[in-house]
């Protein structure tokens, strides 16, 4: 159910803010197969990094995932946030040169990759601790030189 809301969430964030678009793109193409130009990329990426956070919102405080996910996007809102001139092609560039991540179309792909991924999390529970904790030693790695018999103790 937590990840239908999410995905619907995304949806209509992206249908509203492609709507919401009171300037025409002049950008034709993103030379991406399959990936074509979408009308109002900040906006929708705006309302995704939204719906992103308050999902990452209800994920524990120590959660790594939540931490991290939260500080990237939070770091991408306030780089969409800051750029001038609503919806022109020149704001557009200035997001896409600030975060060095690709076209805002990809962005867009990346951002709805995320929420997807964060309703997944919650869906999942991986915040939780290990119902069957793991066998001893598991994590500690062995040394080449011990196992070939070249190295000491």
């Amino acid at each position: 159910m937590f990840r239908t809301l999410a995905l619907r969430a995304a949806s209509q964030a992206s249908a509203s803010a492609a709507a919401a678009s009171p300037v025409a793109r002049t950008k034709l193409s993103t030379e991406i197969t399959g990936l074509a130009v979408h009308p109002a990329p900040l906006a929708a990426l705006r309302s995704t990094y939204e719906s992103t956070l308050r999902l990452l919102d209800a994920l524990p405080a120590a959660s790594v995932y939540a931490g991290a996910a939260r500080a990237v996007t939070q770091a991408r809102l306030d780089v969409v946030n800051g750029a001038s001139g609503a919806e022109s092609e020149a704001a557009i560039l200035h997001v896409e040169q600030t975060l060095q991540l690709g076209q805002a179309e990809e962005l867009l792909l990346q951002a709805q990759d995320e929420l997807k991924l964060a309703a997944k999390m919650a869906e999942w529970k991986a915040h939780e601790p290990l119902e069957v904790p793991p066998p001893p030693h598991q994590w500690e790695y062995t040394s080449i030189a011990q196992e070939t018999g070249e190295g000491g103790a």
